[in-house]
This record gives structure tokens, sequence and C-alpha cells, in this order.
């Protein structure tokens, strides 16, 4: 025997079915992404010698002091992180994000100091270069990696315990009938 309401409690059963099923193939990341355009704040022309230095190099400067905030998880600890861009540059070339130098943090000019230092900017963003300014000496240099593109496959098989539920779910539907 049927009570009113049933039909919309599996409607929703299915739907959520659908939604867990989908969810691997289908991105849904258009929402979080319509949220945050809501709530971008108005843009303003940065000012000062290192955006003036870019902007007579060629570069036009699309975004000041960008923060990436990073979730790390290990085992059951959380830990937070950020990254911080000092500009986002452009040019006819495309994307680069632009590290201006400390003086806290001389950078050292070998390899695994370079990768140490600008490999997780680079595989965040994957722009065509870094452009690392050195304000005492009004230089700025372009570091490009080139990095192998390596594809790791892994096996994934068809979850079949999502059809087996939705099948259960219309044949119980059908005997309550």
């Amino acid at each position: 025997m049927s009570h009113p309401g049933d039909n919309l409690v599996l409607a929703l059963l299915i739907g959520v079915m659908f939604f867990l099923l989908l969810r691997n193939w289908v991105s849904f990341s258009f929402i979080t992404d319509w949220l945050k355009k809501s709530s971008k704040r108005e843009w303003v022309e940065p000012r000062g010698e290192i955006p003036h230095l870019l902007r007579q190099k060629g570069f036009e400067v699309v975004d000041a002091k960008v923060r990436v905030p990073l979730t790390i998880d290990v085992d059951d600890h959380i830990y937070e992180s950020r990254l911080y861009i000092d500009y986002l540059a452009h040019s006819d070339q495309g994307l680069y994000i632009v590290i201006v130098s400390r003086e806290r943090k001389p950078l050292r000019m070998t390899g695994p100091a370079l990768r140490d230092h600008f490999l997780p900017y680079y595989l965040l963003y994957r722009p065509e270069g870094i452009l690392y300014v050195d304000r005492e000496k009004g230089k700025i240099k372009v570091i490009e990696f080139d990095v192998p593109n390596m594809r790791f496959r892994t096996k994934q098989g068809f979850k079949w315990s999502y059809i087996a539920a939705v099948a259960f779910g219309m044949i119980l539907a059908l005997l309550i009938r």
C-alpha cells in the first residue's frame, strides 16, 4: 500500500544514487566557481616599482598578492598552509607567475634550490614561466620548467553497487505497491 510522499522519497533516493554515480565523471565545480565569482572584489591596477618594471618589460599585471590556501591531509591529521604569489602577469606568450626577491630568503641559483622554490608554483598554475624579480638590481629572470607529461593509468572498475542499489530500490518500490 502506497502512502502519500512515497514516490517523492523514491525519486529523491534515485536522484542521490545518480549523483553518487555521476560525481566521478562529471565536475560540479561550476557551482563553487559561480559562488566565488559573485563575491569577487573590484580590480584596482597595482602601482609601485615592481608593476612599473613589469610593464616596461612588456608584461601586464593581472593580479597582485594572490594567496592560495592549501589543505594537506596526512593519515588522520589535517594541516593548513598557503602559497603566496606576489603578482600574476600576462604577455603575448601567456600567463606568468611573478615572485619578488626577499632579503631574508636569497635565492641560490642551483637546480635543486630552483626546483624546491619554484616547482610548486609551476605545478599549481602551469604558467609559461615564472618571473623572478630582483628588486635591488631591477632585473627580471625568466624561469621555465620542462616537465615531461607523465600519466599513470589507474585501473578503475565500474561501481556495480550503484546499479544494484538502484535496482533493489525499484524492486522494493514495486513490491510495496
